[in-house]
């Protein structure tokens, strides 16, 4: 019965997979996918209980497809750490042309999606794969490469995107084996280029550790998002012993109109955030927005410093 019930399960997440490939899992119903398996809709939740629950197991399937032959190469005696990361790379990009059709449908999905309706296991998972990165950098450039995780893992990271790019293409001009040495010869030029010129890393040991903890805000939000809460707070009645509402929510207004315009002004919005500084009450989301715009505006940020020195 058991092995029944796998290979029903296995069929519906492969029947799945090429409806959504197609399709899109949003545009996918549930019936279509039991008519295409030749079994009842009853029959189908009697196995995944929600669509929800289906694309999961989807996930995790594509997942193990992945992640098990990686593990087994990570285990081979007879590959030395290069070798090793070269053969890994090459392994998941070999994956991912195998799984192109479903997954260059789901990255369009996901994409238009927003923080929130991302699934949760999909925001965190740049933290085991971060310590992952940095754990073969060491075995490969030592610890002194440390400082350099981010920049590295952002170069690293960046081609793997532009490969996957190539493979979704109808026909990819490069094999996936030249590729996988490709990012590895430069992974070695890179490093040893930070190493040798020891400049400041651009990644900063902060950014590093959030990422690593995998405390990185997940739900980010715009600028405009940030805005629309501020107004929401500030429209309630004002705290006793706080100022009114007016010129808090008219700095809001000429906020939003200047993330509206195609080049936004730096003195204004630097000028708006510190009115907005009077009103306890945003500071939360006056840090995220600062937060936000600081590497594009240098001088935003340190208000709320400063205001606390003062206090």
């Amino acid at each position: 019965m058991a092995d029944k019930n796998a290979t029903r399960q296995e069929l519906i997440i492969k029947t799945a997979m090429q409806l959504f490939a197609v399709k899109g899992s949003s545009s996918t119903s549930m019936q279509e996918i039991a008519e295409l398996c030749g079994i009842s809709k009853g029959s189908l939740y009697l196995v995944f209980k929600s669509k929800e629950e289906l694309e999961r197991s989807i996930y995790m399937h594509c997942f193990r497809m992945i992640h098990d032959p990686l593990q087994q190469e990570e285990q081979n005696s007879r590959s030395n750490p290069r070798e090793k990361l070269r053969n890994q790379v090459e392994i998941l990009l070999t994956h991912v042309h195998e799984l192109r059709g479903f997954l260059q449908r789901q990255f369009q999905e996901v994409a238009g999606r927003s923080g929130d309706e991302i699934p949760e296991w999909i925001r965190k998972a740049n933290a085991p794969l971060v310590l992952w990165f940095q754990n073969k950098l060491t075995i490969l450039y030592g610890p002194a490469i440390l400082p350099y995780t981010g920049d590295l893992f952002l170069f690293a990271d960046g081609m793997i995107h532009a490969f996957i790019r190539l493979i979704f293409g109808q026909e990819s001009p490069v094999s996936i084996s030249r590729m996988a040495d490709q990012l590895v010869d430069l992974l070695d030029i890179v490093a040893q280029g930070l190493l040798a010129g020891r400049q400041e890393p651009l990644i900063a040991a902060a950014v590093l550790e959030s990422w690593l903890s995998g405390h990185e805000d997940s739900r980010r939000r715009s600028p405009l998002q940030l805005i629309k809460e501020m107004r929401t707070t500030l429209s309630s009645a004002p705290p006793a012993g706080q100022p009114t509402a007016d010129d808090g929510l008219e700095s809001l207004a000429i906020l939003e109109s200047e993330f509206l315009m195609p080049e936004p002004r730096k003195a204004i919005i630097r000028g708006m955030i510190a009115n907005l500084q009077s009103y306890p009450a945003v500071h939360g989301e006056l840090e995220a927005l600062q937060k936000l715009v600081s590497p594009y505006i240098p001088n935003s940020c340190g208000f709320l410093q400063e205001r606390g020195a003062e206090t």
